[in-house]
């Protein structure tokens, strides 16, 4: 299908989004009024250079506070519109989105709302252009979808029709039945947004949160298919209004929002193979590519440590953990793997690397090509994320779990640039077919914490996404920072370590007192966990154990837990003590060796 996309979706000036949307390969754009007037492209000047970049201009807007106008003032509203009809005759396009009145002294009267849009869609006629009328979702006269197709079946003019905005009406609680009575040929135009559910003003929500579909937690793909269903052909067109993709680099953004569409259309041809909508596919082309494997799990994480030395502290680090070198340099306990890579660098020990097992490595590198992502530069199959985390891929078949008695890997954690944070989580959707959860916030000694998790349909890869709020730019650290082991017996953890000489993280006496006010655990349970410093959490399902190392080279480290009777979470309640613990360990004098873990008690 046609893809389009408007160009208040991109950042930059509009000579600068037409070069990243034609490079992001789009067929078209909406072009947005204001980036039409800030330009010094003349009207011809902006058609010749849409004709080089292979662009079309598919529609013009917005057209604001048309109906509802006191009839006094309307006559000016007729000037105004006509004046945009004519430039719109200059761009050669001609299909206008007329957005609902939010002019304070609009009235509210539907008789007079269609009058005034009936002599616009006469103008519309003679300027031989057709106008779509658009329910903003905190319009004054109109805010919502059954209420603008309502004045324009009164109008029942054909230069007149209906946009969908799966954001205005989704936001606003409406779905495909709200298009229950609408004919496809009324739909002007088709507009797509996706939005993480947040509770604020819904205004506020669509100028700062919208973002491509995929990429939040509305059911966006069932209601564009049922306007296709109903016949509409126009194009599939991007509107976004965000922080992010006004901050973002033009070229970057495009090419996440075209992401977003070919994973759309996959998402489309599913629900219509799906047997309870058998026989509804209407006849289009769809992008096919390659599947995302059916089940993902995690393979082993490589850690960097710059050099000889941290190498082997690295080695006694894991050698306290109970991990074993077993060849081909690889330390394993158990299910859980690690790849030491001692390759000189001036940088301090991080994690560099994540290894993802998946049943055939090429499948998902022929996926991620045509989905327009990078591969990893080298010899294994691998992908770079828009963040610069390095993902590996290995063969499922492959792997085998070694000496010792841990689980695996239970997750990972990224820290995100802000800005990354909706393409990352487009990264791992549409390449691996992960799925975003709910965000979590945390406050933290320096700012604001959030973090979100994604996760497979099937498979145990979890990976915890995070952006710092607030972090001054020294203090951050970008990439992964964490890597959690599931294990047996976290207990049994903290004595090995103990007895190899290293400390963990401690953890306030004052947690235990908290933890005792929470929860009524007993007396000899608490105890243990205060004299192993371990933290506890319960949920609906299951308990946790679980206990971190001290922050370790550029900022990383390591968490072991324990998962009883089928605990799901990650420990959040406990994430604020971490948080200040490593805090405060960051700020201690810098004496101490890379790599080591600080001796806490």
């Amino acid at each position: 299908m046609r893809k389009a996309i408007a160009t208040v979706s991109v950042g930059g000036t509009l000579d600068r989004k037409l070069e990243a949307i034609s490079a992001a390969r789009f067929d078209g754009i909406e072009l947005f009024d204001a980036d039409l007037v800030s330009s010094p492209l003349s009207p011809a000047e902006m058609v010749a250079r849409c004709a080089d970049l292979g662009l079309a201009i598919d529609l013009f807007q917005p057209i604001r506070d048309v109906e509802g106008t006191p009839p006094d003032q309307f006559d000016a509203v007729l000037h105004r519109v006509r004046a945009k009809f004519e430039v719109m005759g200059l761009l050669g396009v001609d299909r206008a989105l007329v957005c609902s009145s939010v002019r304070p002294d609009a009235v509210e009267d539907r008789d007079l709302m269609a009058e005034q849009l009936a002599a616009v869609a006469g103008v519309a006629a003679e300027a031989g252009i057709r106008v779509g009328y658009e329910a903003l979702a905190w319009g004054r006269t109109t805010s919502r979808f059954a209420e603008a197709w309502d004045v324009v079946r009164r109008v029942d003019h054909p230069h007149l029709g209906v946009v969908v905005d799966t954001f205005h009406m989704l936001a606003r609680g409406d779905g495909p039945e709200a298009l229950a009575d609408v004919p496809g040929d009324r739909i002007t135009f088709l507009q797509i947004a996706d939005a993480p559910r947040l509770g604020m003003h819904i205004l506020d929500w669509s100028r700062h949160f919208r973002c491509f579909p995929g990429q939040g937690n509305l059911d966006v793909a069932p209601l564009v298919a049922d306007v296709l269903r109903r016949g509409y052909r126009g194009p599939l067109s991007l509107e976004v209004f965000s922080d992010v993709v006004r901050e973002a680099d033009p070229r970057t953004t495009a090419l996440d929002a075209m992401r977003s569409l070919l994973h759309l259309e996959e998402e489309l041809r599913g629900w219509w193979d799906a047997p309870e909508h058998a026989g509804e596919r209407p006849r289009i082309d769809l992008f096919d590519p390659p599947a995302a494997p059916t089940r993902v799990d995690p393979a082993w994480v490589e850690i960097s440590t710059g050099g000889p030395g941290p190498a082997r502290e690295l080695e006694d680090l894991l050698g306290a953990l109970g991990f074993t070198g077993a060849g081909q340099g690889r330390w394993h306990n158990g299910a859980a793997t690690v790849l030491p890579d001692d390759s000189p660098t001036d940088r301090p020990a991080a994690v560099t690397a994540l290894g993802v097992a998946v049943a055939e490595p090429t499948d998902v590198t022929t996926r991620a090509e045509a989905m327009l992502w990078p591969r990893v530069r080298g010899g294994r199959p691998g992908l770079d994320s828009p963040s610069g985390l390095s993902v590996y891929l290995e063969p499922s078949a492959t792997l085998a779990p070694g000496p010792g008695d841990w689980l695996g890997i239970d997750h990972v954690g990224a820290s995100v640039d802000p800005n990354l944070l909706p393409a990352e989580q487009s990264f791992f959707r549409t390449v691996l077919g992960m799925r975003a959860g709910d965000m979590t916030e945390f406050i933290q000694p320096n700012g604001r914490m959030r973090s979100r998790p994604v996760t497979p349909a099937e498979g145990d890869l979890r990976v915890i996404l995070s952006v710092d709020d607030g972090t001054r730019p020294d203090e951050a650290r970008r990439g992964l920072n964490q890597v959690a082991f599931a294990v047996p017996d976290v207990v049994a953890v903290v004595r090995r370590v103990r007895a190899a000489g290293l400390e963990l993280m401690p953890v306030p006496d004052n947690y235990y007192v908290d933890l005792a006010a929470r929860f009524d655990l007993p007396e000899a349970q608490l105890e243990l966990l205060r004299e192993h410093g371990v933290l506890y959490d319960r949920g609906p399902q299951g308990e946790l154990l679980h206990v971190y190392t001290p922050v370790l080279g550029n900022g990383f480290y390591l968490e072991m837990l324990q998962r009883i009777d089928g605990y799901r979470g990650y420990g959040a309640p406990n994430t604020q003590i971490r948080l200040a613990a490593h805090s405060r360990q960051r700020f201690l004098p810098r004496d101490r060796p890379q790599g080591r873990p600080v001796q806490a008690r």
